[in-house]
């Protein structure tokens, strides 16, 4: 399983692509493990630790209680997201990559990214349990633009967010909220793959 990787696009062939790489091997230094491997990693580790350090020294209370209430989240959520690492794995296993090439791989077209944009609406989850998964979709043949499409789609639709947003808002704010997330995906999809090929 691999937790620690970057991605990089490669260009070549008729279209963009991307592989995923890891610093020496799958091997990480123990700087990469402390602070994290990529540079949005280490902004928001070492911006956490100034954060952090500012308050402790300005307002001691708010960064002890805010620190407390983190490692509460963090509690209830380590199984979670354990959880959600080894089924994302399991799942790249399990995809044949020709179905998943086929379906929203490169040879697609715009139909297939489409496709990755409106199936990446009804995946459930927070980003710790969505994002692996499509990780080892990208691992399993899908293109770049189905990626993509699955990320905008994962974001803008969020049909599984219906029920919560019902708790708060009107079902015609929800439902708008739906459709402008399917346009946009839909839109963001065609747009995409025809600008960076599917």
């Amino acid at each position: 399983m691999h937790i620690f990787t970057r991605y990089v696009v490669c260009v070549g062939g008729e279209s963009p692509t991307y592989k995923r790489i890891a610093d020496d091997g799958d091997r990480m230094s123990v700087l990469d493990l402390l602070i994290g491997a990529s540079v949005g990693q280490r902004v928001v580790v070492v911006g956490t630790l100034v954060l952090y350090g500012y308050l402790a020294v300005r307002r001691p209370s708010t960064a002890r209680a805010a620190a407390e209430r983190g490692a509460k989240t963090l509690g209830t959520l380590t199984t979670l997201v354990l959880a959600a690492l080894l089924l994302a794995s399991a799942i790249g296993r399990l995809l044949p990559r020709d179905a998943v090439a086929g379906l929203i791989g490169g040879a697609a077209g715009v139909p297939g990214v489409v496709l990755a944009g409106l199936v990446g609406g009804t995946l459930p989850g927070g980003p710790y349990a969505v994002y692996p998964i499509i990780a080892e979709v990208a691992d399993s043949g899908a293109g770049l633009a189905a990626v993509l499409a699955l990320l905008v789609g994962y974001g803008g639709i969020g049909l599984l967010r219906i029920p919560y947003g019902l708790v708060f808002f009107e079902e015609r704010i929800v439902a708008a909220r739906v459709a402008i997330g399917v346009v946009v995906t839909v839109a963001f999809a065609a747009v995409i793959a025809v600008v960076i090929g599917a």
